[in-house]
């Protein structure tokens, strides 16, 4: 699994450079430790959200690993995982159950990889497939073949029409030139949202534009070549394992862009990662996708997952995602909700209520049928 052996390399053994990229000035210097942790060790496209507000930090006694969550009442939200080496994974998890459980918190862990799964079974915790992680190995990768010529004509498209590709460093940039930066990112993105019914960043599953968290964030521009200044679309990565992966883990268009700027923008940045040496890059996840049946299961929230997955895509499109994503040719790799004690309408509300999900544009919804029928 490629996630399983990116976990497993030191971080001093690649030749990518884990100090290239900028790490924006905090007077926090518990954050800077929590960033540099999540940087180090961090294994899956989640983890790096744990350096944006609204997260709180669980750390081991002696410092070597931590866990991001966000409390709402008596219910926890874990995302990113278990942020250590996998030698004190075991005694992180220990030591972050305790402490949970003397204040009678109901734990949800998301996105957990199969190869972490006997953790949680050895704390008895109930275990349900929450979507598909994707991954894309870099090592000998190519556009050429059968597999990738949508991807190419994408490419090809693109470039004919006078668009070009650069990556942007915030460390070049003055502070009013980030301002500045920071505006127009907002800017399109609020444009790429508007006419979604969950018009808003999902909490707990997307990052999110913060100008003085962007830490190691590496932000790469599709934008027009005879007027520099107009961009037509962003995606910002994050990084995983010491910079050798990274996550494509928000990309974002305008409403006139040219067609097919997105996968161009996508395809060029994973050419740059690939330049560079980086191991493998995550289009990141896809929830309620693919999910199959796991021993001792909540089946109620699997069969909630399928209607999701199949009836619910006009809220958030599971199967557009997977469509666009499967051109890329990932590999994807099943993740999981380990929750303690067991799934309950409780935490599946709590859940809902803190991504966004019912939080909907209802102008947007009652559009709908007209929209389909145009």
């Amino acid at each position: 699994m490629i996630s399983d052996s990116i976990t497993r390399k030191c971080p001093t053994t690649s030749g990518v450079s884990c100090s290239s990229s900028l790490i924006l000035p905090s007077k926090d210097s518990k954050l800077r430790s929590v960033e540099q942790q999540a940087f180090e060790f961090g294994a899956y496209p989640e983890t790096y959200l744990i350096t944006e507000p609204n997260y709180e930090h669980f750390w081991m006694k002696d410092g070597n690993g931590l866990v991001g969550y966000f409390l709402d009442g008596r219910y926890i939200h874990i995302i990113g995982g278990l942020i250590t080496e996998d030698r004190f994974k075991p005694e992180l998890l220990r030591q972050f159950l305790k402490f949970a459980r003397e204040r009678k918190y109901h734990i949800n862990f998301f996105a957990i990889p199969i190869e972490e799964l006997p953790l949680f079974e050895n704390e008895h915790f109930q275990i349900t497939q929450f979507g598909e992680n994707t991954w894309l190995p870099l090592e000998n990768h190519s556009w050429s073949g059968k597999d990738y010529s949508w991807i190419r004509r994408q490419v090809s498209y693109v470039r004919r029409h006078g668009i070009d590709f650069k990556e942007l460093r915030l460390a070049d940039l003055t502070a009013e030139e980030r301002a500045k930066l920071f505006e127009t990112l907002f800017e399109i993105n609020q444009e790429h949202l508007k006419h979604r019914v969950l018009s808003h960043d999902i909490f707990l599953m997307e990052g999110r534009l913060h100008e003085d968290y962007f830490f190691r964030r590496r932000l790469f521009l599709a934008y027009e070549r005879a007027e520099p200044h107009r961009w037509e679309a962003f995606v910002a990565c994050t990084p995983m394992q010491g910079g050798r992966a990274w996550a494509t883990e928000m990309y974002r268009n305008r409403c006139n862009r040219t067609r097919g700027v997105v996968p161009f923008l996508l395809a060029s940045t994973i050419d740059q990662f690939q330049s560079e040496g980086v191991d493998a890059v995550s289009l990141c996840m896809i929830p309620a996708y693919n999910c199959q049946a796991y021993p001792g299961e909540s089946r109620t929230t699997r069969s909630l997952f399928h209607l999701w997955e199949k009836r619910l895509n006009f809220v958030f499109n599971v199967q557009g995602l997977a469509h666009f994503k499967s051109r890329f040719r990932p590999q994807f790799e099943p993740v999981y909700l380990c929750v303690s004690p067991r799934i309950t309408a409780g935490s599946t509300l709590s859940f809902l209520r803190c991504g966004g999900f019912m939080k909907m544009n209802v102008l947007n919804l009652l559009k709908l049928p007209f929209s389909r029928s145009s």
